[in-house]
C-alpha cells in the first residue's frame, strides 16, 4: 500500500493548505525559475531520490511514476505522467524545481518546499530522470524551433481589440482541444492524453485562472513551440508572431472576465 503521510498527497484540504502556505511566506509561481543549480546525479542520489518520490508523490503520480496514483482519480487536471520522455526531457532542472519547491497553481500539485529540504527535492529530480536516462528521444519534432526568451513581453495590450483579434485565432486554432471558453473541454479533448489544458477557467484546486500564473514568455513559448510529450503542437509554421500575441491577450483577457465574475464583478458571459 502507498505510505500517504499527513499532508504529503495532491489531496490536500485546499483551502486550509493555501491558508497554512500563504502564513509560511511568498511561494515560486508557474513560470518563475528561481537561482537555482543542480547537483550532479549520482546513483545514491537516485536511490534516495526514489524513496523520497514513493513517500511523498506516489499517491497521486503512482508508485510507476505514470501519473496513476490511487489519489489520481480524484485530481482535475490529473497528475503528469513522468515516464513520458518527451514531456520530462523537455522540462529544464530549475523548472522541474520549481514546480516541486513551489507547486503548480490551478492543478493539484501542492507546494513541498517547507516538507522537503532542498536534497530531497533534487534527489527526486534525479530519479525521475532516471526513468527515462535511456530513452534517445530528443527533439519533438522536425520543424523549426524558435528560442524564446523567459522573460519576453506581450508587446500588445490586453484590450477589448486585441481580445477580439486573439479570441477569432484561438477559435479558428485551438478551441478544439483546448475548448471553446478555453477551459480544455474541446471536443478532441476526451481523445487526448493528457488532456489539454483549462487556461481560463477557475477550479477548486486554484484561487485564480491558471494563465494568470504563467508569464508571457512560457506561453508565448509553449504556442511557439509545442509542448513535447503532449497534444500541444507547434505553432511557429502557421500563426504569425502577432497572431500568437494576440491569442495571448485573449487568454487574459478572458481570464480576466473569469476572476470578475467569480468575485461578484460580472456575469462572466462570454
Amino acid at each position: 500500500m502507498t505510505r500517504l503521510h499527513r499532508g504529503r498527497h495532491c489531496g490536500l484540504v485546499p483551502g486550509f493548505a493555501a491558508a497554512a502556505l500563504a502564513l509560511a511566506g511568498p511561494l515560486l509561481l508557474a513560470g518563475d525559475t528561481g537561482a537555482h543549480v543542480a547537483p550532479p546525479s549520482t546513483p545514491a542520489s537516485v536511490r534516495a531520490g526514489e524513496v523520497v518520490f514513493f513517500e511523498y508523490c506516489s499517491g497521486c503520480h503512482g508508485r510507476r511514476a505514470d501519473g496513476r496514483g490511487p489519489e489520481s482519480l480524484n485530481l482535475d487536471p490529473r497528475p503528469q505522467n513522468l515516464r513520458n520522455a518527451q514531456f520530462v526531457k523537455h522540462l529544464p532542472d530549475d523548472r522541474m524545481f520549481t514546480s516541486i519547491s513551489g507547486g503548480v497553481r490551478g492543478t493539484a500539485m501542492p507546494a513541498w518546499e517547507l516538507e522537503m529540504s532542498a536534497e530531497k527535492r533534487w534527489s527526486v529530480i534525479h530519479y525521475i530522470r532516471s526513468l527515462t536516462a535511456d530513452d534517445t528521444i530528443s527533439l519533438p519534432n522536425g520543424i523549426a524551433h524558435q528560442s524564446v526568451d523567459p522573460a519576453v513581453k506581450n508587446p500588445l495590450p490586453v484590450d477589448e481589440a486585441s481580445a477580439a483579434a486573439g479570441k477569432k485565432v484561438f477559435l479558428r486554432y485551438c478551441a478544439s482541444c483546448h475548448g471553446r471558453k478555453a477551459d480544455g473541454k474541446g471536443a478532441l479533448a476526451p481523445n487526448l492524453v493528457p488532456a489539454p489544458r483549462n487556461l481560463v477557467a477557475i477550479t477548486s484546486w486554484g484561487e485564480r485562472p491558471f494563465i494568470s500564473y504563467l508569464a508571457d514568455g512560457r506561453v508565448y513559448d509553449s504556442i511557439t513551440n509545442g509542448v513535447p510529450g503532449t497534444s500541444m503542437q507547434p505553432w511557429i509554421g502557421v500563426l504569425t508572431d502577432t497572431e500568437r500575441w494576440q491569442a495571448i491577450c485573449f487568454l487574459r483577457h478572458e481570464g480576466d472576465r473569469e476572476l470578475d465574475a467569480r468575485s461578484g464583478g460580472g456575469d462572466g458571459s462570454r
